[in-house]
């Protein structure tokens, strides 16, 4: 048994960070948990690190970040155009605004045993795996999307219309590759369409819950696929961004 674990990883441990944990494996996956949780990078290494000796993660926020970073330049000359890139991760920036979250969590990960090199994660492996995701590209990929969803900014009308449709990629996705994941009760919950009528900090809570769901499923994806299954935008060293490969879904 596998554990896929997906965290939109909040910049800042008083804000709110979306979790969601399948477990399972190539015969079939389950939901653990979807929810969001206000904690500590260390916090989440330690959910991550009781959750068994198999188990791949899939955090959105920079983990490991170099000066020769440069994954967002590599990612950009794919995806910018499709208006999927991502800012420039660099420590002065992240101290700046108050975002070494994902530093920290890679560095208690890697305490706890986990592997950060996603080259190592071949397809069905055994062991602990941490990878860095962006849920943009991931939505081009897996949806087939010319370009990405904003569902970030924006009016709030427009934004609820833009997560609707994201519910709908979610939930073909998940029907046609994790069926026993959509029976959920919390996973119904997220991809009703009623669901974007919430206001304010309800609407955040969902489009965090949506993007840790993402993240386990690309989790879950690499695990499955191996390297076949993704590419890489940087390297190990200086830190790189995990993006699936649609062609690998079938």
């Amino acid at each position: 048994m596998t554990v896929f674990i997906g965290l939109d990883l909040a910049w800042t441990p008083h804000r709110e960070t979306g979790v969601c944990v399948l477990e399972g494996g190539a015969a079939g996956v389950a939901l653990r948990a979807l929810n969001c949780s206000i904690s500590s990078p260390e916090d989440f290494a330690r959910l991550c690190g009781s959750s068994g000796d198999d188990v791949v993660v899939a955090v959105d926020a920079p983990l490991v970040v170099e000066p020769e970073r440069r994954a967002e330049a590599e990612l950009g000359k794919v995806f910018g155009s499709r208006h999927a890139g991502a800012y420039t991760a660099t420590m002065p920036f992240l101290e700046k605004m108050k975002g070494l979250a994902g530093p920290h969590l890679a560095a208690h990960l890697g305490n706890r045993g986990f592997e950060m090199d996603p080259y190592r994660l071949a397809a069905e492996a055994r062991g602990r795996f941490a990878l860095e995701v962006f849920p943009h590209p991931a939505h081009i990929e897996l949806f087939g999307l010319g370009l990405a969803l904003k569902y970030k900014k924006g009016p709030v009308a427009t934004r609820r219309r833009v997560l609707r449709e994201y519910q709908g990629h979610l939930t073909r996705l998940l029907a046609r590759e994790l069926l026993r994941v959509t029976t959920a009760a919390s996973v119904q919950e997220a991809l009703v369409p009623e669901a974007t009528h919430a206001k304010g900090k309800a609407l955040k809570n969902l489009e965090d819950r949506l993007d840790a769901l993402t993240c386990a499923y690309v989790a879950y994806h690499c695990w499955m696929h191996g390297p076949a299954g993704f590419s890489v935008f940087g390297c190990r060293e200086h830190g790189c961004i995990v993006v699936p490969n649609r062609v690998a879904v079938s």
